[in-house]
């Protein structure tokens, strides 16, 4: 049980880490783009760029994802090094 806390507890830190991580490149993306100078084709086009982000519900399903992605990685690989310890331990 205490093994289950830990694992929820790291997916939970890695999931939002992630979302961290994908909120900072995508705001410094738009600095960046922001930054370029357009041609200004005419007087009236001077208009902000339009803001381009997935809805927030895509969102929360994306870091749901990497949340469950991480347990079923984590569990997989825990039930491996327990075999592969059942099998060396065999051997001696």
């Amino acid at each position: 049980m205490t093994t289950l806390a830990l694992v929820t507890v790291a997916a939970l830190a890695f999931s939002l880490l992630a979302g961290v991580i994908e909120a900072c490149l995508a705001r410094r993306t738009r600095r960046r783009i922001q930054g370029k100078a357009s041609p200004v084709l005419h007087p009236l086009t001077q208009h902000e760029l339009r803001r381009i982000r997935r809805p927030l519900s895509g969102r929360a399903v994306h870091l749901g994802g990497l949340f469950f992605g991480f347990l079923l990685v984590t569990y997989v690989g825990l039930l491996v090094a327990k075999a592969v310890h059942a099998v060396v331990a065999s051997w001696f």
